[in-house]
């Protein structure tokens, strides 16, 4: 079953298979796991040290000894770096390291201007390591089992020593672009009907149940279905695990900062990649807990304590699953996804996600605010009806938890996902 992958990691020059087994292993032990990590860090910043144009004056403050001592705290020394910083200084951080290789890759810009930066083919093999981790610990998956994505553009692949359709058939992936979806849709009722698993947009699935209602039923050995690119709302979580009768897991990634995490069967924040991406996090302006994110497999081009943009914590206590793996919790998305007061206070997006929690008959909803500071609340529901009801309600409960808020309720034109990730938050006040 492992043929395609194999092939996969013999013609791209990773190792996926490889890091993946040695993390089945890991992931139950409990001893000699920090020592892993504390080792990883030192070994990553003392190669910064020595290769890296940017970082080589910051580390060489720190004698060898001191970095192999006390790496995090060492490394909490260093600048926080963000885009901007990253774009600017790309000459000077982007330092290939020899024997070392890597790819180029770029973000779509759905969040800005585009971004260009490059991944060590070891950072490759170990986020899609972690991904068929959290696949297998949720859902049984092994490593060549058929599934089917179901999304669109940051999904797709995009690689030199494949075509895009050849790839995906030696990952036994089915895949269904997210926003092309429609009833004229041609399905593989064969390969649909073999896949173990769905991994895609929040959005892009609850799209496809909507416009073919009868979706769920080709799935004949289906175990769960993981999430990923988009804020999983309550209310579409719930949905998806209705019509497929499965259980939804989130998974939570930035692919430049190196972080992979997921859900588990606990339901209780995002088991992370912590042997290879280390986690801070810092407050922001707005009273906000911010993730800053260190890869240690980016040597080429270092990403160290990484603003990705994302609001969440992190605790270490051992998980109600028995995993000792450290977890994200309280992700509530992005630092911009902030609705601003005229008082000077602010109101972070996810307030929304519990006030629509209780809306069943609300299908989809976004935050849209003015740069008067005016807030529009557009919302999806099926019939107009189903509308006029849950608006009038809404007003009341928006009122009563968020007071002094100026607010409409707006009804949302057909919902219809694109290409690109669904932008939840808007502000405009600048």
């Amino acid at each position: 079953m492992t043929t395609g992958i194999k092939l996969i990691d013999l013609i791209r020059g990773t190792d996926i298979l490889g890091k993946y087994r040695l993390l089945v292993d890991l992931w139950n032990q409990e001893e000699s796991l920090e020592d892993m990590a504390f080792g990883n860090l030192s070994r990553y910043l003392l190669t910064i040290r020595e290769k890296n144009k940017y970082y080589k004056p910051f580390l060489q403050e720190f004698s060898p000894e001191e970095i192999k001592r006390a790496p995090f705290e060492v490394l909490k020394s260093l600048p926080v770096s963000e885009k901007k910083i990253l774009s600017k200084k790309h000459d000077l951080i982007f330092t290939p390291v020899k024997g070392i290789g890597y790819q180029k890759k770029r973000t779509g810009g759905s969040t800005g201007e585009p971004f260009h930066y490059l991944v060590d083919k070891e950072h490759i093999s170990w986020m899609w390591a972690h991904n068929y981790l959290f696949w297998h610990i949720n859902s049984g998956y092994q490593p060549g089992d058929p599934f089917v994505t179901i999304a669109g553009n940051s999904l797709r692949t995009v690689n030199r020593q494949f075509t895009e359709n050849i790839y995906y058939r030696l990952q036994n992936n089915y895949f269904l672009k997210g926003d092309m979806i429609g009833s004229w849709l041609k399905l593989n009722a064969q390969r649909l009907n073999k896949a173990v698993l769905i991994y895609g947009y929040p959005s892009s699935i609850q799209n496809i149940l909507r416009v073919i209602p009868e979706f769920p039923e080709k799935f004949k050995n289906l175990k769960a279905i993981f999430t990923t690119s988009e804020q999983l709302l309550p209310g579409v979580r719930n949905l998806i695990e209705k019509e497929f009768n499965k259980p939804v897991f989130d998974l939570y990634g930035a692919y430049d900062g190196g972080i992979m995490s997921c859900e588990c069967k606990a339901h209780n924040g995002y088991h992370y990649n912590f042997l290879n991406c280390f986690v801070e996090t810092q407050e922001t302006d707005n009273g906000l807990t911010e993730l800053l994110l260190t890869n240690t497999n980016s040597l080429n081009f270092p990403f160290i304590r990484y603003r990705v943009g994302d609001i969440g914590n992190i605790t270490k206590s051992i998980c109600e699953c028995g995993s000792s793996w450290p977890r994200i919790t309280d992700l509530k998305g992005r630092t911009r996804d902030v609705i601003k007061q005229q008082d000077g206070s602010s109101i972070h997006g996810s307030v929304f996600n519990k006030i629509l929690y209780h809306f069943p008959e609300i299908n989809a909803y976004r935050i849209v605010q003015d740069p008067d500071y005016t807030v529009f609340i557009h919302i999806y529901t099926e019939n107009a009806e189903n509308f006029e009801k849950n608006a009038d309600e809404l007003v009341k409960i928006v009122k009563k938890h968020i007071p002094g808020l100026v607010f409409k309720i707006i009804k949302m034109q057909d919902y219809n996902p694109t290409n690109l990730k669904f932008k939840l938050i808007e502000s405009h006040v600048i």
